[in-house]
C-alpha cells in the first residue's frame, strides 16, 4: 500500500502496481484506475490488480483507490511533513471543509466535525480528487480507463460526466449498483441496518465487543470466517482492517447515503460515453440482478453488457479475481 498526499493535503491509500519501465517506441501507456464497492478497502482489491497487471499485454500500470474512513489505519494520526498531525480522515474532512456539507443534510441535525464520515458526494469528491492527481503523474497521451465495482461503478460514472475531457478511453461497471440500491434484494434489507441509530448501535457493539473477541485472536478470525466464508489475506483484512468501531460506522454511513442517493440511471453519461462503456451483470446479483441488464439494453440496445454466465459472484474479489481480470483485460484495448 502507498500513501498518495494531494496539493492540499488529502491523503489516500491506494495500492498501485506499475511497469517501471518505459512504454516501447509506438505505445501508449494505459493506466487502468481502479475503484472499489463498499467497503472501499483497497487491499481486497490487490489480487485482482495484480491479476489485471499480469494478465494484460499493454503497457499498464493499475491503481485502486481506497475510500477514506474504510480501514482502521484512516483513523490513526501522523505527522505529516509540514508537522501537522492527522489521519486520512481528518485530511479529507479538512480538504472538503463544508463545500459537501450540503450532502449530510438527509441527517436531521448533523453536524459535520473533522472526523466525520464521508458521505457519497463526498467519497466521489475524493475520487475526482485522486484522478486529477493520477493524471498529472503521467505524460501527454496516456490512456485512462476507469473500473468501478459495485457502488465503485456509480462513482466512475460521476468522474466521466465531471471529467469529460480526460482521455478515460474505456470504463468498466463489474456488478454495478447504478440505480435504486434501496429497491434491490439487499438494499431493502440493508436500509434498515444503516439508518440513523441502528448504525450508531452497531458501532458501539464493535467497540464493546471487539476487545474481548480478539483476546484470543484465533477464535476472533475463526468466527469471522464462519459468517463470511472468508480465508487467508481477505479474512486477515476484514479482521484487521475493517470490524473496528470506527471503520465500520464509516462503511454503514456511506451505504446509508447510497440507499438515499443513488435513483434514477444516468442516461445521460451513459449516452455520451456510449461507445466507451462496457457492464457486467450478474443474474441472481441481490445488488443488481438481471432485471439491471434487460432495462439497460432496452435503453441501450447497442450498448457493450453482458450477463454472467460463469457463476461469478458480486464480490468476486473474494474468491473470483483472476477469472474476472482475463475478462476485463480484453475490454480496455
Amino acid at each position: 500500500m502507498e500513501h498518495w498526499t494531494t496539493a492540499d493535503g488529502g491523503i489516500t491509500q491506494v495500492f498501485a502496481v506499475r511497469n517501471p519501465s518505459e512504454p516501447a517506441d509506438g505505445k501508449q501507456r494505459t493506466v487502468v484506475v481502479v475503484i472499489p464497492g463498499n467497503p472501499g478497502i483497497a487491499e481486497f482489491y490487490a489480487p485482482f490488480c495484480e491479476a489485471l497487471y499480469n494478465n494484460a499485454a499493454l503497457e499498464v500500470d493499475v491503481i485502486c483507490i481506497a475510500y477514506p474512513g474504510h480501514s482502521h489505519t484512516d483513523h490513526i494520526s501522523s505527522t505529516g511533513a509540514a508537522g501537522a498531525t492527522h489521519s486520512i480522515v481528518q485530511s479529507w474532512n479538512s480538504v472538503l471543509g463544508q463545500s459537501t456539507a450540503s450532502s449530510h443534510k438527509a441527517s436531521s441535525n448533523y453536524i459535520k466535525t473533522s472526523n466525520s464520515p464521508l458521505s457519497l458526494t463526498d467519497q466521489i469528491a475524493h475520487k475526482v480528487a485522486i484522478l486529477d492527481l493520477i493524471i498529472s503523474c503521467y505524460p501527454t497521451g496516456t490512456r485512462f480507463a476507469l473500473c468501478g465495482h459495485s457502488i465503485g461503478g456509480y462513482m466512475a460514472l460521476n468522474l466521466l460526466r465531471m471529467r469529460p475531457d480526460v482521455n478515460i478511453v474505456k470504463a468498466i461497471f463489474l456488478f454495478p449498483t447504478l440505480k435504486y440500491i434501496a429497491d434491490t434484494a439487499n438494499g431493502r434489507v440493508v436500509k434498515n441496518l444503516v439508518m440513523p441509530g441502528v448504525r450508531h448501535a452497531i458501532a458501539f457493539l464493535l467497540l464493546v465487543l471487539r476487545p474481548i473477541l480478539t483476546v484470543i485472536p484465533a477464535v476472533f478470525y475463526s468466527i469471522v470466517a464462519l459468517f463470511t466464508g472468508m480465508t487467508g489475506e481477505h479474512l486477515k483484512t476484514t479482521c484487521e482492517k475493517l470490524l473496528h468501531s470506527s471503520s465500520g460506522f464509516h462503511a454503514t454511513t456511506l451505504a446509508y447515503y447510497e440507499m438515499l442517493e443513488v435513483k434514477e440511471l444516468d442516461t445521460e453519461t451513459i449516452a455520451k460515453n456510449h461507445d466507451k462503456l462496457t457492464f457486467y451483470y450478474g443474474p441472481t446479483d441481490r445488488w443488481a440482478d438481471a432485471s439491471h441488464y434487460y432495462d439497460l439494453k432496452l435503453r441501450f440496445p447497442d450498448i457493450h453488457a453482458f450477463l454472467c454466465d460463469d457463476g461469478i459472484t458480486h464480490d468476486f474479489v473474494i474468491n473470483y479475481s483472476e477469472t474476472m481480470a482475463r475478462k476485463v483485460v480484453q475490454w480496455i484495448y
